[in-house]
């Protein structure tokens, strides 16, 4: 996902005011101006406020969020960008149901709006961040540039839930009870602070060597992230018995006992060098090289388990492409990546907070792009293997989250969008063959990693309605294959299929421009289970939501 903060770039005035089921209520509110000789300066201010009442019962919460982005330009070499947002927002988490005993209970069966953390002593969880960055753009000639980027992000965080977990009256803790009952147990960490800091420094141009035009990058990224924590509310006891209805409550808690947290340091320090090389006409060759050194520590909060290891990774990526034909392009790319993870804050897990050494990935991929006027197009084979980290048993039985192996995605994905008068079509398919190798447990090797479908596919289309100017209807399909539940793959939840519409009407008032948004998600209120994640060796299941309303006016002036 890459975030693209809205710049000052253009003048508006635009303001938001938004419904959906059952009561959430959105009003946001977009000011952009460019001022000054030459317009030389620029201001974007972008407020929001919600009121969260979703479908899913108690979940009533709050959030609120301010952006500022200004630039200046003080010559015609020199830019000078800086933003800054900062957020809030309150609400309660929403733990996910599981089997019940050896059975995969019926979607249709179960209510997609019940919470199961609904008791009366489950606290919000309350999110804060502040988010800022400076950018300095210099023109150094004709075809050179130096940019320099700080950044920094300052969160805070008090993670509560009543976590829903395991059935301990029938032994079994990745699953609930056969009766559609459940362990409780409280989880609260408050105060979590996570601070991370970024300077990026690069240079960027064009130059030729003989008969090769190169376009360079070169630079380094130095980064910081620190995460300080308090003791936690999560010594394993039991606190009491819940149910899938959402009915049953635990009037008071036990006095539980706190238990160390795990605080975080890592710094890392990446040089890097890009270029494209055209060597002819239709071709183009693209390059880069990575270096990376990483430096990890982490201890309990008592002062006690203290650990450390530094790492070095050079990580290159190559690609070729050809022109075939005017907008049509063929391209082969391999690239190799670095993922790494933090075993899961629990006291179930003999290494519970700690980083775990990162791990390779690689990836090819083969495609043919086609850009025109009415139809654009895109048909890519790729090939990735990546590590995978889950929950592995260790002889003396205790658990351990470490590097299991690796999994291997290969696959083929489709797009397109066509134009043509009032209609348009936009859609994509994905065929994917996921599978595991190289497991701790080698019954595991050759199955299919848990919570990821085998195939997708999305299709919108929209059409302008010629009789009534300013008319838009809009329909969208969403299609994805069935989930492994259970790394065995001994159980699956079946593939869904979603349908929403949408009607977007514009209309000019004077010298506003009102857009009004009438839209339903899960037009046909299916009933499905959505999602499968298996977490903290357990399996849970998160339901489609139901039939969702939703209403939006914007207006510009």
């Amino acid at each position: 996902m890459n975030l693209v903060v809205k710049r000052p770039d253009v003048n508006l005035r635009s303001a938001t005011l938004g419904w959906r089921e059952n009561g959430t209520v959105l009003g946001a509110v977009d000011l952009s101006q460019r001022f000054g000789p030459q317009q030389a300066f620029g201001v974007r201010l972008n407020v929001a406020a919600e009121r969260l009442d979703p479908q899913t019962r108690d979940l009533e919460g709050h959030r609120q969020l301010a952006a500022l982005a200004v630039d200046w330009k003080p010559g015609a070499d020199t830019l000078l960008e800086a933003e800054i947002e900062t957020s809030h927002q309150s609400q309660r988490s929403v733990p996910g149901f599981s089997l019940l005993g050896p059975r995969l209970p019926d979607a249709n069966s179960i209510d997609p709006r019940i919470n199961l953390n609904n008791q009366p002593w489950s606290l919000p969880v309350i999110l804060d961040g502040t988010t800022g960055s400076l950018r300095w753009t210099q023109r150094l000639s004709a075809d050179w540039k130096f940019v320099a980027h700080a950044g920094v992000q300052r969160l805070l965080s008090d993670d509560r839930l009543a976590f829903s977990y395991g059935c301990s009256k029938e032994g079994n803790f990745d699953r609930y009870c056969s009766d559609g009952t459940f362990d409780f147990y409280e989880f609260r960490s408050d105060d979590e602070h996570r601070d991370t800091d970024a300077l990026d420094l690069h240079a960027e141009g064009k130059l030729t060597t003989g008969p090769l035009l190169h376009s360079l990058t070169v630079g380094a990224l130095a980064s910081r992230f620190k995460s300080r924590l308090q003791p936690r509310l999560d010594d394993g006891t039991i606190v009491g018995s819940g149910s899938i209805d959402g009915l049953t409550i635990i009037p008071t808690l036990p006095n539980l006992g706190l238990l160390p947290n795990t605080n975080l340091t890592q710094r890392s320090t990446e040089l890097y060098l890009r270029d494209r090389i055209e060597f002819a006409a239709d071709w183009s060759l693209w390059a880069g090289l990575r270096h990376t050194r990483l430096h990890r520590e982490s201890v309990q909060t008592d002062g006690t388990e203290a650990t450390a290891y530094d790492q070095s990774f050079t990580t290159p990526w190559l690609a070729l492409s050809y022109a075939v034909s005017p907008g049509l392009m063929a391209y082969a790319s391999w690239g190799e990546g670095v993922e790494s993870a933090v075993a899961p804050n629990r006291d179930v897990y003999v290494n519970a907070g700690q980083a775990l050494p990162a791990q390779r990935s690689r990836q090819y991929e083969f495609g043919l792009k086609r850009a025109d006027r009415e139809l654009d197009w895109s048909l890519t084979w790729f090939d990735i293997d990546k590590p995978l980290f889950g929950d592995v048993a260790l002889p003396d039985g205790s658990l351990s989250f470490q590097t299991d192996g690796k999994e291997r995605h290969r696959g083929i994905e489709a797009q397109a969008e066509w134009k043509a008068g009032s209609y348009a079509v936009q859609g994509s398919a994905m065929w994917l063959d996921a599978k595991r190798r190289g497991a701790a447990d080698p019954t595991l090797d050759g199955k299919r990693p848990t919570n990821v479908p085998n195939r997708a596919l999305k299709l919108t289309g929209s059409y302008f309605i010629a009789a009534v100017p300013g008319l838009n209807l809009q329909a969208g399909m969403v299609y994805e294959g069935p989930r492994m539940v259970l790394p065995d793959n001994s159980v699956s939840i079946p593939g869904w299929t979603r349908f929403d519409l949408a009607a977007r009407y514009q209309q000019k008032v004077s010298a506003t421009t009102l857009t009004w948004l009438l839209g339903v998600d899960n037009a046909a209120d299916r009933r499905a289970w959505k999602e499968a994640p298996y977490q903290y060796a357990h399996a849970y299941l998160y339901p489609l939501s139901p039939r969702t309303w939703r209403v939006a006016l914007q207006a510009d002036f």
